[in-house]
């Protein structure tokens, strides 16, 4: 459940009492219900003795209900919170606010995940900020799943992200991003301090254009190690090579990478016949999936040469003293 309070020569942590107490007030004072699922899970770790290290919600808050819970946090500098989970609570840009405001004070949390809570533009303003190193937060996994950034959301995110120096993952699934978002993640992926290994970017809009401008940078990338790209509308085009050929030079240089996500876009047997080869080459690759469109023959021929395959195990990073 959380951290039980230390006693005997250390001075005992009334802080989970005091957010429990104040989350009540913050909600009195904005004029919005308590949330059932926040109240109940901070009367059991209290009860119990312990701190709050996960919250996850799903019940509807609104960006005045975040506000109540997260100034509650901030209020008191709470420092048990490790992962904050609000899925499709109606947190918006507002509530998006708050929640930076406490990262950036606390600067502990590990893993935000904001997913379907209609974060536009100004939201990722606000993350951006937390996501600068100049912050020196802590936070590992970011998800911002089904919420429509678009590219001008993700260019703000890039402002930060290009610097950053501790993001592992970052999942922008149904983003609303296009062909000219590409531009920013290249961006992304040209940070050379970076520790981003795991890119989500399913259910996006890049088409051709898009796609050909993130494999440039893959092809060069040796940080990521996971990319999902499914369903991103782009496809085989026989009278233009360009995409299929960067798509087959990135699979020839990259030995970082070896999860390729590549589903429900347009692929012919052709490209496949092309890729086989320079996935037996290439042993870092793992996993492939590149179209539901493959004939049965050639998609279980990939499945054969990345069936025994397993991930480079990532180095544990030493702690700092």
């Amino acid at each position: 459940m959380g951290d039980k309070k230390k006693k005997g020569d250390q001075v005992e942590d009334f802080s989970t009492e005091q957010l429990n107490k104040l989350y009540r007030k913050r909600c009195e004072i904005n004029g919005v219900p308590l949330c059932k699922i926040f109240k109940e899970r901070l009367e059991a770790v209290c009860s119990e003795g312990e701190h709050l290290q996960n919250v996850k919600l799903w019940e509807e808050m609104g960006p005045v209900g975040v506000r109540a819970m997260m100034e509650s946090f901030t209020e008191i500098g709470y420092k048990h919170l490790k992962q904050l989970r609000l899925w499709r609570v109606k947190c918006q840009d507002e509530g998006v606010r708050t929640i930076c405001i406490y990262i950036d004070k606390v600067r502990l949390l590990e893993v935000l995940d904001l997913l379907d809570n209609q974060i536009g533009v100004l939201g990722c303003k606000f993350l951006a900020d937390i996501l600068h190193p100049k912050c020196e937060n802590k936070l590992v996994k970011l998800k911002l799943d089904h919420n429509q950034i678009g590219s001008e959301g993700l260019a703000e995110l890039a402002k930060g992200l290009a610097m950053n120096n501790t993001l592992e993952s970052l999942a922008l699934n149904y983003c609303g991003i296009e062909a000219d978002g590409a531009r920013y993640l290249q961006d992304i992926l040209a940070n050379v301090n970076s520790k981003l290994y795991k890119l989500k970017l399913c259910g996006n809009r890049l088409k051709n254009e898009g796609a050909y401008e993130l494999f440039r940078a893959l092809e060069i990338n040796n940080t990521l190690e996971r990319i999902k790209l499914a369903d991103n509308q782009f496809h085989s085009d026989p009278s233009d090579q360009t995409l299929i050929n960067k798509i087959l030079s990135t699979f020839e240089l990259n030995k970082t990478l070896g999860y390729y996500d590549l589903k429900f876009n347009l692929l012919s047997d052709e490209d496949a016949t092309r890729i086989i080869p320079l996935i037996e080459k290439n042993k870092s690759i793992f996993f492939i999936e590149i179209s539901d469109q493959i004939s049965k023959p050639l998609t279980d021929k990939l499945k054969s040469l990345t069936k025994k395959r397993k991930p480079k195990k990532k180095k544990k990073s030493k702690k700092k003293k």
